[in-house]
C-alpha cells in the first residue's frame, strides 16, 4: 500500500510540476560511462523533470562517452556488450560525483539512479507519507 502512495505521490509531483516549487530544483545533471578501451554496452538513461517523466533514451555505444541533461533525478542501467573488460558509470550533478557504479562481470550490467537529496521537498513529502 505505500508503494502505491509512493508511486502516486511521485506521478502527481513529476507531472504537475508543483508549479514554480520544482523547477527551482532541478540541476545539471551528467552520466559519464568509461571503462576498458573500446568496450561496448547498450542500455538506457534518463533525466527526470519537473515536466513529467521522460521515454529512457536507448543508446548502443562505445565508451567513454557522456551524456547531459537537467531534472530533478538521472537514472540509468547499461549492460556490457561483451564478457571481456570494465564498465563503469558515474552519475554527476552540477559537474561533481554523486553516485559511482563499476562492474568486471561477463556482460556485466550497472543500473544507477539518484533522486533529489534527503532535504528536499519530495523526499520530506515521501518521508511523511511512508511513515
Amino acid at each position: 500500500m505505500k508503494k502505491i502512495w509512493l508511486y502516486l505521490t511521485l506521478i502527481c509531483l513529476l507531472s504537475y510540476g508543483c508549479s514554480g516549487g520544482l523547477q527551482e530544483m532541478e540541476a545539471s545533471y551528467s552520466v559519464k560511462v568509461t571503462g576498458s578501451e573500446n568496450l561496448k554496452f547498450s542500455g538506457h538513461y534518463s533525466f527526470v523533470g519537473t515536466a513529467g517523466v521522460p521515454k529512457p533514451v536507448h543508446v548502443d555505444a562505445v565508451v567513454p562517452v557522456e551524456y547531459k541533461g537537467s531534472g530533478v533525478a538521472a537514472v540509468c542501467v547499461f549492460r556490457k556488450i561483451n564478457a571481456e573488460g570494465t564498465l563503469k558509470v558515474e552519475i554527476l550533478r552540477d559537474g561533481k560525483v554523486i553516485s559511482v557504479s563499476e562492474t568486471a562481470q561477463p556482460f556485466g550490467i550497472i543500473s544507477l539512479g539518484k533522486a533529489p537529496d534527503a532535504n528536499s521537498i519530495i523526499n520530506k513529502i515521501l518521508g511523511i507519507i511512508l511513515g
